[in-house]
C-alpha cells in the first residue's frame, strides 16, 4: 500500500478555473452538492476574480512523473453588514481522492483562516442530509445540526433533504500587553 501523496495547501488562482470546474462536474462531486451538471468555467472564473473579500483554497498533490493536480477546494465566503462576523463555508474533493484526508486539510485550513485571522464567531453551511461522511466530519470540527430544510434539493429527479449546520466560537480574547521595564 502507497501513502497518498502530501497535500499542498494554497489560495486559488484564477488560472485554476478549469481545473476546478472538471472537479466541480465530476459526479461525484455533483451528487454531494448543489452543483449542476455542465456548470461552465466562466461562473468559477468569476468566482475566483471577484474582489469580494472571498476566500478560496486549493488542495495540491504532485503526482510523479506528472505536473500537480488540484485534488480539494474550500471557500470562506464573509458575509456583510449585520452579520460581518458569520462566514459560510464551501468543501469539495475530487471523487478520485475522497477519504485521504484532503477534506479535513482544507476544512482545518479554513477554520484556522476564520478563527485566527478573521475572526469570525459563526460559520455556517449547508450540506446534503444524506451525505453523512461530510456531515461526520462538520460535526467532528465542531459544526452542529441545526435544522433540516426537507425537500430541499432536487437531484436526479429526486427532492431530498438538507441540513444547515453552524459552528459558533467565542470572541477572540485580547492579548495582554507586556511592558518591558
Amino acid at each position: 500500500m502507497t501513502n497518498a501523496p502530501t497535500l499542498r495547501i494554497r489560495g486559488a488562482e484564477p488560472s485554476d478555473a478549469e481545473a476546478l470546474t472538471a472537479m466541480a462536474n465530476l459526479p461525484g462531486v455533483r451528487h454531494g452538492t448543489l452543483r449542476l451538471p455542465h456548470d461552465p468555467q466562466s461562473r468559477i472564473e468569476r468566482r475566483l476574480s471577484a474582489d469580494s473579500g472571498d476566500h478560496f483554497l486549493v488542495g495540491v498533490i504532485e503526482r510523479e512523473g506528472h505536473d500537480s493536480m488540484i485534488v480539494a477546494h474550500g471557500g470562506l465566503m464573509r458575509c456583510g453588514r449585520r452579520r460581518a462576523h458569520v462566514g459560510e463555508v464551501l468543501l469539495i474533493v475530487h471523487d478520485d481522492h475522497v477519504g485521504r484526508g484532503y477534506s479535513t486539510a482544507i476544512l482545518g485550513a479554513l477554520l484556522d483562516l476564520a478563527d485566527n485571522w478573521l475572526g469570525l464567531q459563526r460559520l455556517e453551511l449547508e450540506v446534503n442530509a444524506d451525505n453523512l461522511t461530510a456531515i461526520r466530519l462538520y460535526e467532528r470540527h465542531g459544526f452542529e445540526v441545526e435544522g433540516t430544510k426537507r425537500g430541499d434539493v432536487l437531484r436526479a429527479g429526486l427532492l431530498i433533504d438538507s441540513h444547515v449546520m453552524g459552528r459558533l466560537r467565542e470572541t477572540p480574547r485580547r492579548a495582554e500587553a507586556r511592558a518591558e521595564r
